[in-house]
């Protein structure tokens, strides 16, 4: 899977970490979803690629919003993200942690066909 970037038009304008996200990929009713649990955000389409395609658009207006409204690390730290110091600033949750509060993984671990990958995600250390 590409590495995730943001549009050029938005540039953070400081430091950057580069964060493994995992991403589930599943089907149903012939629509295709890319869910990051981590961020809790999903994108679709009718195919796989135009699901990625989705969930990049997504994941650009969520860092948008978030930074612009000086809330991105309290968003992160919401949704169960580690934030520490400069060494090691952010770590996601892990999704078994997630499982357990997030209805909408455990109902895709528990009943669905999923497959997973790995998302490299560019996100700022300060906002």
């Amino acid at each position: 899977m590409q590495e995730a970037k943001l549009s050029d038009e938005f540039q953070f304008g400081g430091k950057t970490l580069t964060v493994n996200l995992k991403v589930l990929f599943f089907e149903e009713d012939k629509i295709h979803f890319a869910f990051v649990p981590s961020l809790d955000l999903t994108g679709y389409g009718k195919t796989s690629k135009e699901a990625n395609e989705s969930l990049k658009v997504v994941l650009d207006e969520f860092l948008r919003y978030t930074i612009e409204k000086n809330i991105f690390f309290l968003e992160l730290q919401r949704l169960g993200w580690d934030i520490k110091n400069k060494k090691k600033p952010m770590m996601p949750p892990e999704l078994s942690d997630l499982i357990n509060i997030n209805e909408q993984l455990k109902d895709i671990i528990n009943h669905k066909q999923y497959t997973t990958s790995n998302y490299p995600v560019k996100l700022p250390v300060f906002a």
